[in-house]
């Protein structure tokens, strides 16, 4: 599943929120975190669901941060690249892997995962298998603790 993600994204300029964050629609391969817990959020500027969630999915980001065997991405279903990068400024959403190809639910990630209604949360685990779907940031933080401890 890792490597169908490698050219799922169009390229397009970069914008720099601060040192550390960078939202971009440049392709991405999610191969480079092979060997880790990946926590992929699908989420848009214009659902308010996913606003709200992006709220309580930064106090996770926050527990796990320092964990090298996590890491956070975030898969944005907007086609406006102003909305979508205030709303990862807005929303606090200060993880560096922040991305978007302006296709809505036709983008080709939307489509591998079967994205239909947002916001979606799943967990890969380390070989890029998808191994959960979270109903909300509580649930994520539950099932992630119990995925490290096994």
């Amino acid at each position: 599943m890792i490597a169908a993600m490698a050219s799922a994204f169009v390229s397009s300029p970069q914008t720099t929120h601060s040192d550390s964050v960078q939202s971009s629609s440049d392709s991405f391969n999610l191969q480079a975190f092979k060997g880790k817990f990946v926590v992929l959020n699908f989420w848009a500027s214009w659902s308010k669901a996913s606003r709200l969630e992006n709220k309580s999915i930064v106090h996770v980001y926050q527990n796990y941060q320092l964990n090298p065997k996590v890491v956070f991405v975030s898969v944005s279903l907007d086609t406006d690249a102003v909305s979508w990068q205030s709303a990862i400024t807005d929303d606090g959403l200060t993880w560096s892997n922040q991305y978007c190809d302006f296709k809505k639910y036709a983008s080709a990630p939307a489509l591998q995962f079967k994205v239909t209604t947002l916001p979606q949360i799943m967990i890969l685990n380390a070989n890029g298998e998808q191994v959960y779907t979270a109903q909300n940031a509580h649930d994520l933080e539950a099932q992630l603790q119990a995925l490290l401890k096994s």
